[in-house]
């Protein structure tokens, strides 16, 4: 079967090579085009070594960190030049099968046969840390409706939800064309959220895929809550500085879905307060939060053209 007109990157820095190896590896049994956006790692030699064991993969070199979203608009790039139909970006960590890429191009592809506007298409997602499937979500009030896989039944593989990760999520290049590709002021939380509140924005439609998956680390470290599924992620403070800012930042947007205001603003006061009482470094903490808080007002809302 001939591989649908698929670019597929992966975003790395600092990788671990035979992860990184072994994703490209199944890349391209799937892809026609597949490239590798390096983001000013301390070691390159590792590209070397890829250039010489995969000779059908682009290499793209970066001076200097662009992040999630400046890396990702470096695959956006490539799939525009290369004329490819559909675009997907992974995380240099994410673990797929040989098949991953054909089951959500050719679910896509059913769905915009029906004549529905799709925005994006993405696997189920289960973390590599826990073994934890995370659902897939639509925000509402009072609480967010989740979706399951094991509670579904086998017709209802594909479900409409309103957020996906940005690794193994398939986009059509005509759709990032009416909404814009990744906000790169972001640099690298909320990316993909932000992006899929635009598409919804415009009145296109996501859906979660639990025909495919992945597995992907999620966070630096986490502590399970007793007695219940849920789980605290925790990061270095530098990247909390990015969650604060781009969360709140994201609060102001007028295409942003209110019902996840509302849970967000409930999740972001009860980790922090969590974090403050039982976690080190608690000076650091509050001042990469401050420093969050005060640089989101200096950041300017996403202009696509047609928001």
């Amino acid at each position: 079967m001939e591989p649908f007109s698929v670019c597929a990157g992966v975003v790395a820095h600092n990788p671990k090579v035979g992860a990184l190896h072994d994703l490209v590896g199944n890349l391209l049994a799937c892809s026609r085009w597949v490239v590798i956006v390096d983001n000013a790692s301390s070691d390159t030699e590792y590209l070397e070594v890829l250039a010489r064991q995969q000779p059908g993969v682009t290499i793209v070199q970066n001076a200097q960190n662009r992040g999630v979203s400046g890396g990702v608009n470096q695959v956006i790039d490539h799939a525009r030049e290369m004329k490819a139909e559909f675009v997907v970006a992974f995380d240099q960590d994410t673990k797929i099968s040989p098949e991953l890429i054909n089951v959500l191009a050719g679910d896509l592809q059913m769905k915009r046969a029906s004549g529905e506007s799709v925005a994006a298409i993405g696997p189920l997602v289960v973390d590599d840390y826990t073994d934890h499937k995370l659902p897939f979500i639509r925000f509402r009030l009072p609480w967010n409706t989740r979706y399951r896989g094991e509670t579904l039944a086998t017709s209802e593989r594909l479900v409409a939800c309103d957020f996906l990760i940005t690794s193994g999520c398939l986009m059509p290049m005509q759709t990032i064309d009416d909404v814009g590709a990744m906000n790169e002021a972001l640099f690298i939380d909320n990316v993909d959220l932000e992006w899929c509140f635009r598409a919804m924005h415009k009145g296109y439609k996501i859906y979660g895929d639990f025909g495919a998956a992945i597995r992907q680390q999620i966070g630096e470290n986490h502590t399970k809550i007793p007695f219940t599924q849920a789980v605290i992620r925790y990061h270095d403070y530098q990247r909390n500085y990015y969650m604060t800012r781009n969360r709140l930042w994201l609060y102001r947007q007028r295409y942003t879905i209110k019902a996840w205001v509302v849970h967000d603003v409930l999740r972001f006061t009860l980790k922090f307060c969590y974090l403050l009482a039982f976690r080190g470094n608690r000076v650091d903490l509050v001042k990469s939060t401050l420093r969050g808080l005060i640089d989101s007002f200096a950041m300017k809302p996403y202009n696509s053209g047609g928001l």
